[in-house]
């Protein structure tokens, strides 16, 4: 199993945009992928899906753990990485 704790930057967080390229790059790998919202205690471990992303409520600078578990644990791990730093694909020159 790999995890990571990221800090969200993206200016609105997770929202709909983001959640669908997170769901996206986690679901082209074979290994299990969760996330759960380390700024919001109350929420759970949650396997990866659009409403789930929705659901834990991550905000502009929340952190988030991310696990995979599988054949291509390592490699989930570092693309969702590049995604999660790169503002979901969004990130402009004044980010």
């Amino acid at each position: 199993m790999q995890e990571v704790t990221l800090t969200v930057t993206h200016p609105v967080g997770l929202h709909a945009r983001p959640a669908k390229e997170l769901f996206q790059q986690a679901r082209a790998f074979k290994s299990k992928i969760t996330i759960q919202n380390l700024s919001r205690p109350e929420t759970k471990e949650l396997p990866v899906s659009p409403f789930n992303l929705l659901q834990i409520g991550v905000k502009h600078g929340h952190e988030i753990r991310l696990r995979a578990s599988g054949e291509d644990e390592h490699e989930a791990i570092a693309a969702l990485i590049a995604l999660v730093q790169d503002d979901f694909g969004e990130r402009t020159e004044a980010s």
